[in-house]
């Protein structure tokens, strides 16, 4: 044989084998990519169950049943039952109406008596509106009602749950449809039975929370298969609109298709449909995660016949060899490039922040397109919130011709927040050496800002936690210190809140926590900063504020919470320590000055405002305006 020949053949075997090396690991590594993504999708639909529907259904569902049992054992309820007074009854009107408008979702609350008739009736026509007692003349007669006859049977501090339904009236389906749910629970006077508490809710807006994702469609579906909810709310409540529609149009293999994941919704709607939660993967998604494994699948097919090819080359001809390498070098330049275009948040602009160039990945988190981009400047994407500081350091480092890293808040071009963490390298001009232009490369942190907004507020009020408030509260000093700018701290306890847990229970504690932290918000100024240190005790952070322009404000929320009247509870009042930051002040320093003040409101008698000095002078009695 030839030479030449024998080159040939050698080359041909050598490709030939790499070919049908290459097609059985495609084989097994796509096999293993599908096995992976359809892993990945039975992850995420997992944890999106548990956090929408375990965390946020439970946790509402169980807050209704706690609602329920709150007005049945209040004593405004019992004394009701007992009396039946005109008096009683206004009370609980009022009650029904706190109740009913502190939770939007909570449709409707009515009390019937032991015959079935209509007693009480707080109503609301939707989840925006205000909540109204209904006209005694429009009250009826529910003696006959599905829900009546069964929650009259119970046992005293049992409750009932309905089924999934529409709203009807007089045996006709309202329209538009409302969706609801029904809690019932029996009410009983000196153990004999007295009538029901039921309470009914807005289903639509709560379904609608449950279901929303970028990602996955939900359904929820009862033990005769009919739509309690569907993507397509056509299909929603099917058997009460009395539409047809198989499980096969919308699963065409069944609940058991490896692609569609359902959940038992018994722990959590506790009636008798048997409700099962069904996610299935929205098509664009489940393409996007298939369209990545195949991106790395054809990555390594090209790959091993490349180096096929290449090897056979080697052995066949060192020349063309490295015509190839270079060729090849060229292909992976080109796609270290694109790959960097689609997926490294980056852009340039000129000294002035004019955009100049942009990558796909910058456009897709920014939500502007390249033409609205480049030759705008980098300030459309600015954050209106975004401290000035963080923006003027930036800019002086860069024309210093030095590199700056660090985090800003933009937002895209609908208005959503993103956070960036940035590297902006400067182009020095070298002819001026002034700034020529800049680059910035990104990671996207959005996600884990959102995390951390979640670590730092307080679940039971919606406030900042301590851990929040140590950190804002450290950073202000440091602020203050350098401009030295003025800073007054307002530290606040609720006077005998161990007397409401003895004596109300914890559930009435945690209300009263939560309306006094909700009244102190609505009457603070937008540069306070406010949050719950512990327990009963709450910090405000006044900025630029001297000691006794927190006094007025320390006054004004004083007179705001003794002026409120706590449902169950009545009168609670607020003792505050006010405390002026000082130069060499410290946070621990600050907070003992305020605690002090704080210890002597409340050995003054409690519901006074004290500022810290260091001699003792009284001011104004009659305003409750101490000094230490």
């Amino acid at each position: 044989m030839k030479h030449k020949n024998f080159r040939k053949l050698f080359t041909i075997y050598f490709i030939t084998f790499g070919i049908l090396i290459s097609l059985m690991g495609a084989s097994i590594n796509y096999y293993i990519q599908t096995m992976q993504a359809n892993k990945i999708l039975s992850q995420k639909a997992s944890e999106v169950f548990q956090i929408r529907n375990e965390n946020e259904l439970k946790y509402y569902l169980n807050h209704l049943d706690n609602t329920l049992k709150s007005i049945k054992n209040s004593r405004l309820m019992q004394d009701f039952i007992s009396s039946k007074n005109l008096y009683n009854k206004e009370k609980i009107n009022d009650l029904f109406l706190s109740t009913s408008n502190a939770n939007e979702l909570i449709m409707r609350i009515r009390y019937i008596d032991k015959n079935g008739k209509e007693v009480i009736l707080v109503d609301k026509n939707n989840s925006k509106n205000n909540s109204f007692v209904e006209n005694d003349s429009n009250l009826k007669d529910q003696k006959e009602s599905d829900y009546f006859k069964k929650i009259s049977k119970l046992d005293n501090g049992n409750i009932w749950y309905s089924k999934l339904k529409l709203v009807t009236t007089n045996q006709e389906i309202e329209k538009p449809y409302k969706p609801t749910f029904i809690i019932g629970t029996p009410l009983f006077n000196k153990n004999n039975f007295d009538g029901i508490l039921v309470i009914n809710i807005f289903l639509n807006d709560l379904l609608k929370m449950v279901a929303n994702s970028t990602i996955f469609n939900h359904y929820i579906i009862d033990k005769d298969n009919n739509y309690i909810f569907h993507p397509n709310e056509e299909f929603s409540f099917s058997s009460y609109k009395n539409i047809k529609r198989d499980i096969k149009e919308d699963f065409s293999n069944g609940l058991n298709d490896s692609e569609v994941f359902t959940y038992s919704l018994e722990n959590i709607f506790k009636n008798e449909e048997n409700l099962l939660m069904v996610i299935k993967a929205k098509d664009n998604y489940k393409n996007e995660i298939f369209l990545d494994k195949l991106k790395t699948l054809v990555l390594l097919l090209f790959i091993t016949l490349f180096l096929s090819f290449i090897m056979a080359v080697m052995m066949s001809n060192t020349p063309i060899m490295l015509e190839r390498e270079l060729f090849k070098a060229h292909e992976d330049l080109n796609e270290f490039k694109e790959i960097i275009n689609k997926y490294v948040i980056t852009y340039s602009a000129k000294n002035d922040g004019t955009i100049i160039e942009s990558s796909e990945a910058f456009e897709k988190v920014s939500g502007y397109s390249k033409e609205e981009l480049i030759g705008n400047k980098i300030s459309i994407i600015k954050h209106p919130t975004e401290d000035k500081e963080t923006i003027k350091n930036l800019l002086n480092t860069i024309r210093k011709n030095q590199i700056w890293i660090g985090i800003i808040k933009n937002k895209t071009k609908d208005g959503r927040e993103f956070w960036l963490e940035q590297t902006i390298i400067p182009k020095i001009d070298e002819k001026n050496h002034s700034l020529k232009k800049y680059l910035s490369v990104s990671i996207d942190i959005t996600d884990k800002k959102l995390l951390e907004e979640m670590a730092s507020i307080d679940k039971l009020t919606g406030i900042y936690n301590r851990r929040m408030l140590d950190e804002f509260l450290q950073k202000t000093i440091d602020v203050v210190s350098r401009h030295n700018e003025e800073l007054s701290l307002i530290i606040i306890d609720i006077d005998y809140f161990k007397n409401v847990n003895d004596t109300y229970g914890h559930v009435e504690g945690d209300n009263v926590l939560f309306q006094v932290s909700k009244i102190i918000s609505e009457n603070l100024r937008s540069s306070d900063i406010f949050g719950r240190y512990g327990g009963e005790e709450f910090l405000i952070i006044c900025t630029k504020t001297d000691k006794n322009s927190a006094f007025i404000l320390a006054e004004k929320l004083r007179n705001a919470i003794k002026n409120h009247e706590f449902p169950n509870v009545g009168e609670k009042t607020i003792s505050l320590g006010i405390a002026e930051f000082e130069k060499n002040d410290k946070v621990k320093s600050l907070l003992e000055k305020a605690d002090l003040a704080l210890y002597k409101a409340k050995n003054n008698g409690r519901n006074k405002a004290v500022i810290y000095e260091k001699e003792i002078k009284s001011l104004d009695k009659n305003s409750n305006f101490y000094y230490i």
